[in-house]
């Protein structure tokens, strides 16, 4: 199983950490933190692969998967709000990339910065934002299939 928590934790944590706002989940029933801040929406938890699982040492068997996420910064000034996305999306390409593969993430690509503008009554709302893609194990443990002692090739003949 993909282990989505400790993922989402990871990120989160380090996005916070490097921009020095809050990072939540969009589409809460909670109020927003005060701008800024950036959101994310995890849009594919865990894609299609066709590959097959490989066994490993430890008793666990993985396979690659991805897992996209939709990244946006949103403030009520604009420059406040591109720039806090180009940070965003500096951080997971670069200057991140070693925190996020010691905890066994690793980006594979990071979208354009796109204009998400949003109007609220008669303000408008900044939002920038971009995808990420994540390349990650989902992990099983290897079940005990025991070992066949012999096989009768006659067919009880």
């Amino acid at each position: 199983m993909i282990d989505y928590k400790n993922i989402r934790d990871a990120v989160c944590r380090g996005l916070k950490k490097y921009l020095n706002v809050p990072v939540i989940r969009n589409n809460q029933n909670k109020d927003p933190p005060s701008y800024p801040y950036v959101s994310y929406t995890i849009t594919t938890l865990a894609s299609a692969n066709k590959g097959t699982y490989g066994e490993y040492e430890d008793g666990m068997d993985r396979k690659v998967v991805k897992q996209t996420w939709s990244i946006t910064a949103q403030s009520d000034n604009n420059d406040e709000s591109v720039t806090l996305a180009c940070r965003a999306r500096e951080w997971l390409d670069h200057s991140g990339k070693l925190y996020l593969s010691e905890n066994n993430i690793i980006v594979e690509q990071v979208t354009n910065i796109t204009n998400r503008d949003n109007v609220i009554t008669i303000d408008y709302e900044y939002k920038n934002g971009f995808d990420v893609v994540f390349v990650l194990y989902d992990e099983v443990e290897r079940p005990d299939s025991g070992y066949i002692e012999t096989v009768d090739l006659t067919g009880g003949r």
